[in-house]
């Protein structure tokens, strides 16, 4: 039908492509796939502005990138947060690179998380964040081997929950959750249709 309908229209085999890829549950590929096999640290840093008031978010958003790599990336090695924790308590450097010494990382996926924010007003929750995206080869000094910008993430997307309806770490959770797999499908192949209308978990 939908070929019917557009089969004369400008640029409808464009659309119709993407509906079919959509639809037919195509996985959509990794954007750098070469964290197989390789030992990862996972780390994020915190935005510095006075705004941020969340600061285990980082942490806590780390933790879920990693995890999720270890169930979806073959033979990927995920150092421990534990291990990363107690290097941070023990050494007053901030230096990615010590750490993965430290720690034996081969490759290091680093979220800068540039700005973080959980309500809209005082009445409504609304999770706004930017970040930036990078992976460094600790085989060759810490080169950057990929890196790229997220465009701002904002759950729910088109509107607000009221704060009456849950506790504020209930929506803390989901939307770290939400942040989590946006960063790390960036990582191994996945189904797209997996985060859509994902604004209606927001209100449950």
């Amino acid at each position: 039908l939908v070929a019917c309908l557009c089969g004369t229209a400008t640029g409808c085999h464009q659309i119709l492509a993407t509906a079919v890829f959509f639809w037919t549950g195509t996985d959509a590929p990794a954007e750098y796939a070469d964290l197989a096999g390789k030992r990862v640290v996972v780390l994020c840093r915190p935005p510095s502005s006075l705004e941020f008031r969340d600061a285990g978010a980082a942490r806590d958003l780390a933790k879920r990138v990693g995890r999720l790599l270890a169930t979806h990336v073959e033979d990927i090695d995920v150092v421990d947060p534990a291990d990363v924790e107690n290097w941070a308590d023990e050494s007053d450097s901030e230096d990615f690179r010590e750490l993965a010494e430290a720690v034996d990382a081969e490759m290091v996926v680093r979220i800068e998380l540039e700005d973080f924010r959980l309500r809209k007003g005082q009445t409504l929750y609304q999770g706004r964040a930017t970040l930036s995206l990078s992976v460094h080869d600790m085989t060759d000094k810490g080169r950057i081997v990929w890196e790229k910008p997220v465009a701002e993430i904002l759950f729910p997307e088109n509107s607000a929950v009221p704060a009456q309806e849950k506790a504020l770490e209930q929506f803390r959770r989901q939307f770290l959750n939400l942040l989590g797999e946006k960063i790390a499908i960036h990582f191994y192949d996945h189904d797209p249709r997996h985060l859509f209308a994902i604004d209606a978990t927001a209100h449950r």
